[in-house]
């Protein structure tokens, strides 16, 4: 992955609001290469808005975001969604699901070898070798999590955006996946990471980014208080697109 002196991600007195109404208000925000960013917040804070609007599912009011990940400032950013979309309208299987994260054109004869070696390989690195034929269906919270995380891994994605990656899974589930993404900082990957609080990540994050009534309301390293306090998730938020849908 390429690595440059400029920032990966910034927004500026970043505004989003929705039916009139704000959802978030002049936010500042930079994360720089090789950071592990938390994003912390109360339910309705705007936490999942904040990733949906750095990589532009979602409008902006007022302010910028500035992407400065990959070769282009655009393909080195990938949003790492807490749902997949619904079995029902879209049976693919995991090889095929994280096919939909490339960012190169497919050829009129549909992947080319090189695009299938990727695939492979993001595969490979969240350990689903042996589901890669399966249905997305069929896995379990953990392993959809993971084959979402290579979704994003496939693009050669330097900055990933992890929305809840934990929430809902078994503890066996959630010691995979937090190791996963331990790898995944260590082989020079940036994350900014929306949990309900620090005790399964504590070792991971090198900030916290709190975000209270539409505002930041802390930005610095992880305190003792982030380990115990419990945020509850933004569940009225907009649903990810994944870029499945026509």
């Amino acid at each position: 992955m390429p690595v440059t002196a400029r920032l990966l991600v910034e927004a500026k007195n970043l505004c989003v609001e929705r039916s009139g109404a704000s959802i978030l208000h002049d936010i500042n925000l930079e994360v720089d290469h090789g950071e592990v960013v938390a994003l912390l917040g109360a339910n309705g804070s705007g936490k999942s808005t904040l990733l949906h609007a750095l990589v532009g599912l979602i409008p902006i009011s007022a302010g910028s975001v500035e992407l400065c990940a990959g070769h282009d400032g655009q393909t080195g950013i990938a949003l790492v969604p807490q749902f997949a979309p619904p079995v029902s309208l879209i049976p693919l299987t995991v090889f095929e699901l994280v096919a939909t994260g490339l960012t190169t054109k497919r050829s009129v004869l549909g992947l080319t070898r090189k695009q299938r070696g990727q695939i492979r390989d993001a595969i490979d690195q969240v350990g689903l070798n042996s589901k890669s034929t399966e249905k997305y269906s069929s896995l379990s919270g953990g392993q959809l999590r993971r084959a979402l995380i290579a979704r994003a891994l496939v693009a050669d994605a330097e900055l990933l955006l992890l929305d809840e990656p934990l929430t809902g899974l078994d503890r066996e589930s959630i010691k995979t996946v937090v190791e996963l993404m331990a790898r995944l900082r260590a082989s020079g990957h940036s994350m900014i990471v929306v949990s309900h609080e620090l005790a399964d990540l504590e070792n991971l994050f090198t900030r916290v980014i709190e975000l209270n009534n539409r505002k930041v309301t802390y930005d610095g390293v992880p305190l003792a208080r982030h380990k115990h306090e419990a945020h509850h998730h933004d569940y009225q938020l907009i649903a990810p697109d994944l870029g499945l849908l026509p």
